[in-house]
């Protein structure tokens, strides 16, 4: 018997994947006469063909997910190791490799990147105040968004075709948050913007239940409830304590900047879970649709059409791009070399390298290296430094009634990042009942970033 091993290769189809082959041909044993050996080659062989099972993939990488950001979770630091599954949820178990706690440095570093970062976030509100009072809003959110964008740049390329609609879609969302933030801003304490700013919680489970039909009832998720409960009761405290009367523009573009930010946040988050390699070249779309946005705020308003009328859009200033001087003062890159805005200019600089772009970089370093949670509750002070910052740099107080509204927020984004079984236990009935499996969690759970 003559035995012919082949491999056979399959590659290229679409949809397909490459298929292994071991095609044996077995021959019967040739008669010994020359040409009864001719005449049996050219007969049919008969063909045996065993086809192997193309190599496993290898196993899903995990993520790591907090206030709209997912990225590669680092296996050898991580706490814990997710994976998101077909329904949405994240499936957590404990990374036992991952640093002890302590004051070890592998463990100390992203804690303690990630608090910074919430800490820088902090000055773009009271920054943002400084911005608008020497320039108008839209053109100091433009010059922001420009070099955050530009600094950004270089990521874009790697942005994978099949996700540059999606991602572009997130970034219209994330310039209404720039824009109605800066519009909020002009006659808005800014740790009032920056404590609204943290209704994303109630905003990224309400688009869940919304466009996922997420089950967030009050045993499936108590987190989303209480974090609800106290956001709510934040802004009645900030916003009734002078009355309804006091209530301004300003109030009605912070809420809407919690909007914009939460809609970004829970489409990008859904996004970057399935793609947590593509985090930084996403941001930099979104950072780019941003920028162009603002770039038509301001050429609406520089042209005259947008008139100041109170709202917060118009700066107030006219048709500012057809006066030369000014256009040379308030566009980029006019702007950076005119001695008379030097204090505006670094301002625009911090704001749109350091905290929006750098602070991108450094949020994703360090996200993959800490829990969800963990990485929740250490950005949820941002609006703590935006008071604390805005009481240092712009001289603003904070009353009793402030200080009240302001902690029930922080205390509602802090409320977000717990666990669904520590609270469940609190629940009439203990901890039974329809409850999902510990472990896991679900993504878009969302939060405020500026």
């Amino acid at each position: 018997m003559w035995l012919m091993p082949i491999g056979i290769t399959r590659s290229g189809a679409p949809g397909l994947a490459p298929l292994n082959c071991r095609l044996t041909c077995h021959l019967c044993e040739p008669p010994l006469h020359p040409q009864l050996a001719l005449l049996h080659r050219s007969r049919l062989a008969v063909m045996q063909v065993e086809l192997e099972d193309p190599p496993a993939p290898d196993a899903e990488a995990g993520v790591v997910c907090a206030r709209g950001v997912c990225v590669l979770a680092d296996e050898a630091a991580a706490p814990e190791t997710c994976v998101v599954g077909d329904d949405g949820t994240l499936s957590c178990e404990p990374n036992t490799g991952a640093p002890a706690p302590g004051l070890s440095l592998p463990y100390l570093w992203p804690r303690g990147l990630l608090l910074f970062s919430s800490v820088l976030y902090g000055t773009n509100f009271p920054l943002g105040r400084i911005m608008n009072e020497a320039l108008p809003p839209s053109a100091a959110t433009s010059a922001r968004l420009l070099l955050a964008a530009a600094a950004l740049s270089p990521f874009l390329p790697r942005l994978a075709p099949e996700l540059r609609l999606q991602a572009m879609r997130c970034g219209c969302f994330t310039a209404l948050g720039y824009v109605t933030q800066s519009a909020a801003l002009v006659d808005t304490p800014a740790a009032t913007v920056a404590f609204l700013g943290a209704l994303t919680v109630v905003v990224c489970p309400a688009l869940a239940a919304a466009v996922d039909g997420r089950r967030l009832g009050l045993r499936e998720a108590p987190q989303v409830w209480l974090s609800a409960g106290l956001a709510l009761a934040g802004v009645g405290v900030l916003e009734l304590a002078d009355g309804l009367g006091a209530a301004g523009w300003g109030d009605l573009w912070s809420v809407l900047q919690a909007v914009g930010f939460g809609t970004s946040f829970f489409l990008t988050e859904r996004l970057m879970a399935r793609e947590p390699g593509m985090a930084l070249p996403i941001t930099a779309a979104q950072c780019a649709v941003s920028a162009a946005f603002a770039g038509l705020w301001a050429v609406a308003d520089g042209s005259g059409l947008i008139g100041g009328g109170g709202l917060g859009f118009g700066g107030g200033e006219g048709a500012w791009l057809f006066d030369e001087t000014k256009r040379a003062s308030y566009a980029l890159p006019g702007l950076l070399a005119s001695e008379q805005f030097r204090p505006v200019a670094l301002a625009v600089a911090w704001t749109g390298l350091v905290t929006t772009a750098g602070n991108r970089i450094g949020e994703t370093v360090a996200l993959g290296r800490v829990a969800s949670a963990e990485a929740s509750v250490l950005l949820a002070t941002e609006p703590l430094w935006a008071a604390l910052f805005a009481s240092l740099f712009l001289g603003e107080s904070v009353s009793g009634w402030d200080a009240a509204g302001g902690a029930l927020l922080v205390s509602a984004c802090l409320a977000n990042a717990a666990s669904p079984e520590a609270l469940r236990a609190f629940l009439p009935g203990g901890g039974g009942g329809a409850a999902a499996a510990p472990g896991k969690g679900e993504i878009g759970a969302g939060g405020e970033r500026n």
